[in-house]
């Protein structure tokens, strides 16, 4: 009770970041070491650990600070407000979080901009080291776990289970850590001689997906990576799956990866690929995070595609008999659309459907032929109304994310969401389970809808094909995504003066309106970069089958659980809050 008390009090911003001299730790703790304890690091410690990373390490501090009483600064809070949801400025800044849900512990932080709201450290991390290089990585992995404090990785703030940030914790920050090398003949290390190269591109883990699809296209190839452009690119990203608008054609991630290169928890260097280490890339191949730190991946280029076809309507009625008619045929015409390769990013919430279709080498008139007979479908219905429909072609990959994807760091940033997930298998679409997909889901939105006046759910078709056709046995992701077709999102939000009471029933709520897809998808599972942080069963829903095994990797590469982290593999040993180890 005392060390939740201590950490809810968001040790009161450590008094500007001073630390209580105290001498080492002698013998491990069944808890992380806290900034009061007698085990944290003297301040001539942390200065010494300073200079050992370069002069890299940061005393953090939440983002809003400088808005609120005692340490309101006007000019400060002006440029904290025009910044406060645009995910460039957070993804610049150590403290940030993409979902601000993630830099609050217990209800208590540093949110919005109301000066007289009192200010906590939350779960932001006491310090930051801004790696540049491995050796800084290595540093910081050896520093954190002779003192027992808790270690986090982040990137760049993405991240719905909030596994990028912990109160009284050093953050790994890799953001400053870039590189970026195309070839046509890598050869993973260890190959045996005469192993023929093969086209790669070569990622150090400050990469964003932004800047790897840029020197693709100028290299006149495509990799598989997220739809968002300022998600990390060798990160957690693939090591949780990795689905992508091209995975229909070309798979997940995890499918295109020829080589890691990590540091583990004792702070060695290590290659993992199909010739070395195999175990680890086995595990790092859809495991998740949690097993050390991704510095290098590598995967496989594809050839440039001819064109990308981008179709979009947006659909609104306020009729539910019409929106139920739509919902159907939606449903009934997927098995088709995922055939003929589209990949589908749909948004939906009360009477309401955004489109945005996607498909590689096709030309407009078999787009049409495919994509208008569903608005047809629609603008017959009593009181719809069809918006923004459009389709559009762009002659590379890259033209067609620049039009896609920047939305979504402009309009979702600094706020705070909780999520639910679920796989819906292909079998779901199939003419005598419509009846039943289109039921269950009216109920699902239904009791989203209930809980939170801001909800909203993405719709998925991003499985099948390429997807469908992976190898489940070389890789860890879990097996129910060669099933899927569709992952299916619900989102519930709140404002920065909702008690945490009241935000504890919304996420509870959430988590049980998806129990009834839950009931007609047994073993489905979900993805856990986007799953529930309250996922029932989460072992099996995010891992299947492979949890076992991956279980023992865990142990044998992290046995002292260093890059614990929120549903990761192994996290079951800990208390919920993962501060304390169980039994």
């Amino acid at each position: 009770m005392v060390r939740n008390i201590f950490l809810l009090l968001g040790i009161a911003l450590l008094i500007n970041h001073a630390v209580i001299a105290a001498p080492q730790p002698t013998k491990p703790s069944q808890c992380h070491c806290l900034p009061d304890e007698p085990c944290w690091p003297s301040e001539s410690t942390w200065s010494a650990f300073n200079s050992a990373v370069g002069g890299n390490l940061i005393a953090t501090t939440p983002v809003a600070r400088e808005c609120h009483d005692p340490y309101y600064d006007k000019a400060k809070c002006d440029a904290i407000k025009k910044g406060y949801h645009d995910g460039n400025w957070r993804r610049s800044l150590p403290g940030a979080m993409i979902e601000t849900t993630w830099e609050t512990f217990h209800g208590q932080g540093c949110l919005g901009v109301n000066q007289t709201v009192p200010c906590n450290q939350g779960a932001v991390s006491i310090y930051t080291v801004k790696a540049t290089t491995i050796a800084d990585v290595q540093t910081t992995i050896r520093f954190a776990s002779e003192h027992n404090i808790r270690l986090t990785v982040k990137n760049t703030g993405h991240d719905f289970l909030g596994r990028s940030s912990a109160p009284s914790s050093i953050n790994l920050w890799l953001s400053s850590m870039k590189g970026i090398n195309i070839t046509k003949d890598f050869i993973p290390d260890g190959a045996p001689q005469g192993t023929q190269g093969q086209g790669a591109i070569i990622l150090k883990s400050g990469v964003i997906w932004d800047e790897a699809y840029k020197a693709a296209n100028d290299s006149n190839v495509v990799v598989v990576g997220a739809a968002h452009y300022s998600v990390g690119a060798a990160g957690g990203y693939c090591l949780g799956g990795g689905h992508s608008p091209i995975s229909p054609h070309l798979g997940l991630c995890v499918d295109n990866v020829l080589q890691f290169t990590m540091v583990t928890a004792d702070g060695q260097v290590h290659i993992a690929n199909s010739h070395k280490n195999e175990d680890l890339f086995w595990a790092l191949r859809g495991g998740g995070p949690g097993f050390g730190v991704v510095v290098e991946a590598v995967y496989r280029t594809h050839p440039a595609f001819k064109n990308m076809i981008y179709a979009r309507a947006t659909i609104s009625t306020n009729d539910t008999v019409s929106m139920d008619k739509i919902m159907r045929d939606f449903y009934s015409r997927h098995d088709a659309w995922s055939s003929q390769g589209w990949s589908a990013y749909v948004l939906g919430a009360q009477g309401l459907l955004v489109l945005q279709f996607v498909l590689p080498d096709a030309t407009v008139e078999q787009a049409a032929s495919s994509f208008n007979p569903f608005l047809d479908y629609a603008r017959s219905l009593p009181a719809v109304t069809l918006s923004n429909v459009d389709i559009f072609t762009d002659s590379t990959y890259y033209s067609w994310f620049n039009r896609y994807a920047p939305m979504f760091d402009q309009t979702y940033a600094g706020v705070n969401t909780r999520i639910s997930s679920r796989f819906l298998p292909q079998s779901l679409f199939q003419p005598d389970s419509l009846d039943l997909l289109s039921t269950t889901m009216k109920k699902v939105t239904g009791d989203i809808a209930s809980i939170s006046p801001a909800w909203a759910f993405f719709h998925l078709l991003i499985a099948g094909g390429q997807v469908k056709q992976g190898n489940s046995v070389e890789t860890s992701v879990l097996p129910a995504w060669r099933e899927a077709l569709v992952l299916y999102i619900s989102f519930v939000g709140w404002d920065d003066s909702t008690p945490y009471a009241d935000q504890l029933t919304m996420a509870k709520k959430l988590t049980e309106s998806t129990d009834a897809l839950r009931a007609i998808t047994p073993g489905a599972g979900t993805y856990q970069n986007e799953g529930d942080p309250s996922e029932p069963d989460w072992q099996q829903s995010f891992f299947g089958d492979n949890y076992p095994r991956l279980r023992a990797l865990k142990n044998k590469y992290d046995p002292n659980s260093l890059f614990i982290c929120r549903r990761c593999v192994g996290s079951e040993d800990w208390d919920e809050d993962l501060m304390c180890r169980q039994g």
